[in-house]
Formats: structure tokens, C-alpha cells, sequence
């Protein structure tokens, strides 16, 4: 059983890898249409996979990695089926400012845990959310692009997390 779950705490990695360089790549603009519903349909596709992932990290007992894992789940499926519906717009907003303020308290449990990799990967989880909500609250584009930025480099340190992962590795 622990071999499941480990899987599927990787595969929580590699989920968020992908999401968080979509999230990016969408928010720096000029990447496809930027239709909201086609990311909205991305979005929900990454919160089905995770929400199964979850499920193992559940059943192994892992209440940490369960209790982070269901922030992002959560935050995907808010946002992909608010996209898709294009409806209440404002409380995806206060979505982003919530999780992004749970990130926060989560990363500040595992830098006093010693976990560097997943705290620096999980350390830029609010910048980005907090820096979307704003962005979305004042109208403000640039801002988003910001984060779009954050979130193409947090994107690449899950890609690690994860890459290390299958490769048995174990990073500090």
C-alpha cells in the first residue's frame, strides 16, 4: 500500500507540474485563444486525475499530504467549472485568496519540518493564487502576468518534485 501512495503523491506532483505550466502559460497571454471554457475543460481534467490521486494518498492514512492535496483539488474544480460555466466569477476570486492564504500556513509547516523542495514548490502556491485574485479584483492583466510567470517556474519545480519521484529519488 505504501508504494500506491507514494504513487500517488507523485502523481499529485506531476499534476500540479502540468496544471501550474497551463495556469502560467494562459495567464502570460498570446498561447492559443485563451478561451476561458477550453481552460476551464484543462483545469477540470487536472482535478479529476488529482481528486483519484488524493483518494490513494487517503487511503495510505497521509492526513498532510491529503489535507494539501485537497486545496489544490478544490481550487481546480472551482476554477474549472467556474470557467466553464462563466458564472460567479467573484467567488473563484475569493477561492484563489483562501487557498492561497492555506498555502501559505501549509508552507510554513514544511519549512518547520525541513522539507526545502516541497516547501520552496508549495512556497510560491499563494504568491501565485493571492496574485491572481488580485489581479482579478482590481482588473488588472499585468499582475496576472506576474503570476502567470511564478506559476511557470512553480510548474517546473513540481516537474522536479515529481521527475524525482519516479526516479527514486529523495530531494531535501
Amino acid at each position: 500500500m505504501v508504494s500506491i501512495a507514494q504513487t500517488a503523491l507523485n502523481t499529485l506532483f506531476w499534476e500540479a507540474a502540468v496544471m501550474l505550466l497551463v495556469i502560467g502559460f494562459v495567464n502570460m497571454g498570446g498561447v492559443g485563444k485563451n478561451e476561458p471554457r477550453d481552460f476551464g475543460i484543462v483545469l477540470l481534467s487536472g482535478a479529476l486525475m488529482e481528486t483519484i490521486a488524493m483518494a490513494f494518498v487517503i487511503m495510505e492514512g497521509d492526513i498532510f499530504g491529503a489535507t494539501v492535496a485537497a486545496a489544490l483539488v478544490l481550487l481546480l474544480w472551482m476554477l474549472g467549472i467556474g470557467l466553464i460555466m462563466g458564472k460567479n466569477l467573484m467567488a473563484m476570486n475569493h477561492a484563489l485568496w483562501f487557498t492561497g492564504l492555506f498555502f501559505a500556513l501549509i508552507t510554513a509547516e514544511l519549512i518547520r519540518m525541513g522539507a526545502v523542495t516541497l516547501s520552496l514548490a508549495i512556497g510560491l502556491l499563494p504568491i501565485i493564487t493571492i496574485l491572481l485574485s488580485i489581479a482579478h479584483y482590481l482588473n488588472m492583466p499585468l499582475i496576472g502576468k506576474v503570476a502567470g510567470i511564478i506559476s511557470i517556474i512553480d510548474g517546473f519545480a513540481f516537474f522536479v518534485l515529481a521527475f524525482a519521484g519516479a526516479a527514486g529519488m529523495v530531494l531535501p
